[in-house]
């Protein structure tokens, strides 16, 4: 699948992807929104833990995501795997070794696109960081779009939403492409910690700053 995107992309012009000006990924000018760095954030319920982002949420990282997460176009995805190693290596050398936990898309969302998307992202990850990355977070209920909620309606709408499979013996780091109010990582952390996994830490690439 990967492959064949690929050569798709070989065979048409490459634009950039935040104003489509012909010649690369990202040209000069866009690249200024676009320049990993290191963000510290910390979750919103108890017991909080740290949140490592590279890139600070802007229209560029919109269209980046979105690029990647519904068009499926390699350049964007590959914008953001670099972009969550950026933030993994710092995680990694600060809270120390763990395994990953990708954040899922909701199901009808996931079947709509073919895959879940930070699933590959993670598992890209392990291989990297020769660490292990597991998909033992699914939802059980059904949670309305999140797009125009605030942050208290984001909470109440994904209370209890997630739910993982098994026990795991040691640290947890959550995976995810965006954090914005950090609802969707508390539940995930309420979910691991019902299970008797420790949350050490979660990556994101974007962060949405304040984050709210």
């Amino acid at each position: 699948m990967k492959s064949l995107r690929a050569l798709q992309e070989l065979v048409f012009p490459v634009r950039c992807l935040g104003c489509s000006a012909l010649g690369l990924d990202i040209c000069s000018s866009c690249r200024k929104n676009w320049h990993p760095h290191i963000y510290r954030t910390w979750s919103t319920s108890a017991p909080h833990f740290p949140i490592y982002s590279a890139i600070s949420y802007s229209p560029l990282a919109g269209k980046i995501i979105l690029a990647a997460k519904e068009n499926g176009i390699l350049r964007a995805e590959n914008l953001i795997s670099d972009a969550l190693s950026h933030s993994l290596a710092i995680c990694m050398k600060e809270q120390g070794l763990g395994f990953l936990i990708p954040i899922p898309s909701r199901k009808s969302v996931a079947r709509a696109r073919g895959r879940q998307f930070i699933y590959d992202l993670s598992a890209g990850l392990a291989t990297e960081f020769k660490i292990s990355s597991f998909e033992i977070l699914s939802h059980v209920r059904k949670v309305k779009d999140q797009s125009t909620l605030d942050a208290h309606a984001r909470r109440i709408n994904l209370h209890g939403a997630l739910h993982a499979s098994k026990y795991l013996r040691g640290r947890a780091i959550l995976i995810d492409d965006l954090v914005t109010t950090g609802a969707t990582l508390a539940e995930a952390a309420r979910a691991l910690r019902a299970c008797g996994i420790e949350v050490a830490a979660a990556v994101t690439a974007c962060v949405a700053e304040p984050l709210r």
